[in-house]
């Protein structure tokens, strides 16, 4: 039987600000992990498939994109009907082992995230004021910590201020192709897949890891469980009145609308990076600052300070939903309670050695999104499981052709990141 939702002060739905109240309860999960899509390593990876490759790659973003769709649902869904995170119900089901490795997963993939959260705001800091690329990183980090802090008290807004974030990214990348000279018929032809060079290959299975991001899908798990209280969700998963089955089957319904809302706005927001960045002049370069530059030579100032404030948004935005996400991974796998600022200060540390290293910052971002399509199955596979079991998800479980659309996302993601490592990288 399925257990009651663990109602827990430190849950991402609770004491987060009132637009819960006012908005549909599933479009503002649904738009809060839509962030993950366009975080900063989605500018990093997808502005060097444009500049690189032109409009070739287009197709691996809508594929991804209509893949989040299919995922994200899934997420959504096992949160609101059983009130449980993702990383709630795999640490009950996978105990020992199995419970250790897919914790250890899901910390990668945390890490992974700050990484490109922090080298994006870093990166738009210093295009903006001028900001060594270490201060810059030291100033997001201190933001999400202080923004983390404000909701503890009781006083934050996350959910308003992630959502106005969002909409300054939109709004940003929109302007970007609205001044670009875009070659429509390439764009319609670039939907049909094509071959995949070695290079064209590292940058597919990027922007799948972009795009579909592990860590959203813990997130939107987590995030809808402030759902179980609406009609015909909750934990009473075996009871036969056809009304609440009926209940149950539009929340369903509601979710699938909500996640598509959300992920269309994602995609088109990725769709947009790659055609702003294949339209700009040729040996312009390949990462986010030559294309600053670009754009700040042959499109004037507005233009680049648009493309610099879009990558900040991003970053602040998806800095505040990664650290979310760590407090869901340490809750349902940890069970003991930890610091958040302990928690935050580690999962920085990576991103932080990164940058005093030297490296490249949009090398990294690239590569942190490779990393991240390489997790996927770890967390892919388990909400598969849950989500077409129906003992647990009742009505809501899983139709067979979500299981089968589900699964052929799962087998091609598995096949790129095979294909990535035959080409030797």
């Amino acid at each position: 039987m399925a257990q009651e939702p663990r109602a827990d002060h430190r849950s991402p739905t609770r004491g987060l600000g009132g637009v819960r109240r006012a908005a549909p309860r599933t479009l503002v999960p649904a738009l809060l992990a839509a962030i993950a899509y366009v975080d900063p390593g989605n500018f990093g990876v997808n502005i060097t498939s444009g500049a690189l490759h032109g409009y070739s790659l287009v197709w691996v973003v809508v594929f991804a994109s209509g893949s989040a769709m299919v995922i994200q649902y899934l997420a959504a869904k096992l949160g609101m009907v059983t009130g449980k995170s993702l990383a709630e119900h795999s640490s009950e089901r996978f105990p020992g082992v199995g419970r250790v490795l897919l914790w250890a997963q899901a910390e990668l993939v945390v890490v992974m995230t700050d990484l490109a959260e922090i080298v994006g705001g870093a990166i738009a800091l210093r295009l903006l004021f001028g900001m060594p690329i270490m201060v810059g990183a030291v100033c997001v980090t201190v933001f999400s910590l202080v923004v983390l802090a404000l909701r503890f008290r009781g006083r934050s807004q996350f959910e308003s201020v992630v959502l106005v974030l969002l909409v300054v990214i939109i709004a940003s990348l929109a302007w970007q192709v609205g001044i670009a000279d875009v070659d429509s018929a390439a764009l319609l032809r670039s939907l049909v897949p094509g071959p995949l060079d070695s290079s064209a290959a590292l940058l597919a299975v990027g922007i799948v890891g972009a795009t579909v991001m592990p860590h959203a899908l813990h997130f939107h798990s987590a995030a809808s469980r402030g759902d179980v209280t609406a009609p015909g969700a909750g934990p009473d998963l075996h009871h036969d009145d056809p009304d609440r089955v009926a209940q149950r089957l539009r929340a369903g319904r509601r979710t699938v609308r909500s996640v598509v809302i959300a992920m269309t706005v994602a995609g088109a927001a990725n769709v947009s990076l790659v055609v702003f960045s294949a339209a700009l002049p040729s040996g312009a370069g390949t990462g986010i600052e030559t294309a600053y530059a670009a754009l700040l030579a042959h499109a004037g100032q507005l233009a680049a300070t648009m493309l610099a404030v879009a990558l900040l948004a991003s970053g602040l935005a998806a800095t505040l939903v990664g650290v979310q996400t760590g407090d869901v991974v340490m809750q349902g796998f940890g069970r003991r309670p930890i610091s958040p600022l302990l928690r935050r200060l580690v999962a920085v540390v990576p991103a932080l050695v990164l940058l005093w290293l030297g490296v490249e910052p949009t090398s990294a971002l690239v590569w942190s999104q490779v990393v991240l399509s390489f997790a996927l199955p770890g967390t892919l596979v388990p909400l598969l499981l849950f989500t077409r079991d129906r003992r647990l998800m009742g009505a809501l479980a899983n139709h067979p052709l979500t299981t089968v659309a589900a699964t052929l996302v799962t087998a091609v993601i598995v096949g790129l990141c095979t294909y990535l490592v035959l080409q030797g990288f």
